[in-house]
This record gives C-alpha cells, structure tokens and sequence, in this order.
C-alpha cells in the first residue's frame, strides 16, 4: 500500500484543518516513518505553512498562507483522502527549535517571500505560538482574503 501523510492542525484562532505534507517533505518523513518507532516526533508540534484557501486552477493568485500547529499526524492510503484535501507549503519548524527559538527568528525562517499579507499572517501565527499574542485586524483580512479567493474558484470554475 501506498503511504501518505495527513497532518491534523490548529490555526491560531483555534479552527483545525488537515493537509497532507507537502511533496518536498514526504520522502524524509517516510524514511522515519520506515526506520524509527517515534517518526512522528519530527513533525508532531511542529509550526508549518498552510494554505488557507483553494488553490486557482489558473494558478493566480496564490491564497493566503498562514502558520499552524500540527496537532496530530498520521500513515494513510492516499486513495482514501478527499480530493479536496491540499497540501502544506514545505516549510516548517520543528517543536524542540521553535519553542527555543524567539518569535523573530521562527518568523524569519517561514515568511518566505509571500505576498505581504501573507507575511503579516505568519508573523500574527507565530506570535501567537511563541508568545501567546493575538492579532485579531490581521486575522480577519485574512479571513476575507480566504472568502475572496473562494469567489474567485467559484468564478474559474464556471
């Protein structure tokens, strides 16, 4: 049987949502998937980029992204997750580096080179994660970005 990986997560204002891991991840969790009893500790807690949104079948613009936490991960047949299930962006940090690491220096490593917003998203994400710090503007444009890039599917799929 073929394995994918579905990781369970939480965003900051507490909605949950799963995703598979992304492609560029999926060899190395696998290898510890094969070779360890803890495999999961490598993920488990772990700050990931999520998409927040579809993706466009024209590809632009991308949907917001946000940081969330991996509440749970598991091993599972791909030919039993829903289509509709996205995959998670490759970057993430794991829970021993980021719980010892400042918001700055996590927030460094994930904002990438997204678009403004979502950079302002991962920044309100991991500030909530480090620091416990809510950003409750920055999480509803969000919010409204997410519904605006739904419009936008319903549009391309007409």
């Amino acid at each position: 049987m073929a394995t994918a990986f579905l990781v369970h997560t939480q965003l900051n204002w507490g909605k949950t949502c799963d995703y598979l891991i992304a492609n560029d991840v999926e060899p190395g969790l696998m290898h510890r998937y094969e070779t360890r009893e803890d495999w999961q500790e490598v993920i488990l807690d772990a700050l990931i980029n999520v998409p927040l949104a579809p993706y466009l079948p024209s590809g632009q613009p991308i949907p917001p992204i946000g940081t969330a936490k991996v509440i749970g991960v598991e091993a599972v047949d791909p030919a039993r997750v829903k289509k509709t299930v996205q995959r998670t962006r490759s970057q993430f940090i794991m829970a021993t580096i980021w719980k010892k690491q400042s918001a700055l220096k996590n927030y460094n490593f994930l904002h990438h080179d997204y678009d403004k917003w979502t950079q302002k998203q991962i920044w309100a994400d991991v500030d909530y994660w480090c620091d416990s710090k809510k950003h409750p503007v920055i999480d509803l444009i969000t919010k409204w970005r997410c519904v605006r890039q739904h419009q936008r599917l319903r549009a391309e799929e007409k």
